[in-house]
């Protein structure tokens, strides 16, 4: 059993992984110059795409050779775990964590047609192709490296988890009122000599949602929160 719970942390960081590879190359693609700070996260995944993915693939196996059904169902589920977790990390953290307003056929900014079809493409090509690379990858390996592996890789997510969250939760700041709504969007290199007065992980936050710092009354927030590091 504890074999299993390793494999699927395994496939879990991997598929997280991938989906942050994704959103840095089109992140760099759009602003024309490389963004590696996409999420809150320290680490280099983003777990919306870990927990899809998985989910996809315990789900919807049956449609394999389906290619139709797949882009459909890939779409669809897609949109709707972004809408949540959109929603619920907004409520939570009172943080726009990205906005589509700007393009056609979005809902509400929290999803859009455009990123739904990415999705659903790349659920076809994850059922079709890529998970059972992964699997096939991943059990040429012994026991003890998934063992050791996915040990590993859990604590190191749990304990960038706490840190991350409980740092974020500190920034009680609706940016909403003062910055656009998509916190992820830019990297504006007048903000990096503000990120060394602050802790590592005040430093990660930055990075991913530089237009905070643009704001008076958030900088003086901050300037404060530094006092008490």
């Amino acid at each position: 059993m504890y074999y299993c719970f390793c494999l699927i942390v395994d496939l879990f960081i991997i598929y997280s992984f991938i989906g942050y590879l994704i959103e840095v190359t089109s992140c760099s693609f759009t602003e024309k110059k490389l963004n590696f700070s996409r999420g809150y996260f320290i680490g280099p995944y983003l777990p919306i795409f870990g927990v899809g993915s998985m989910l996809f693939v315990n789900f919807f196996q049956k449609y394999r050779g389906d290619f139709f059904a797949l882009f459909i169902i890939g779409l669809v589920s897609a949109c709707i775990l972004e809408y949540i977790t959109s929603y619920f990390l907004e409520k939570i953290f009172k943080l726009r964590w990205w906005d589509y307003s700007s393009r056609r056929f979005n809902l509400n900014g929290r999803i859009s047609l455009e990123t739904g079809i990415a999705f659903g493409i790349l659920g076809v090509l994850i059922i079709q192709y890529i998970h059972p690379f992964l699997l096939y990858i991943l059990f040429m390996l012994s026991d003890i490296t998934i063992f050791v592996s996915g040990t590993i890789l859990f604590v190191i997510f749990f304990v960038d988890f706490v840190f991350s969250t409980y740092t974020i939760s500190r920034l009680k700041v609706d940016i909403n009122k003062y910055n656009s709504k998509d916190s992820t969007s830019y990297i504006r290199g007048e903000i990096l000599d503000s990120l060394k007065k602050y802790s590592i992980f005040y430093s990660r936050l930055f990075k991913s949602f530089p237009n905070f710092y643009k704001n008076n009354k958030i900088r003086e927030f901050f300037e404060q929160k530094k006092n008490h590091l």
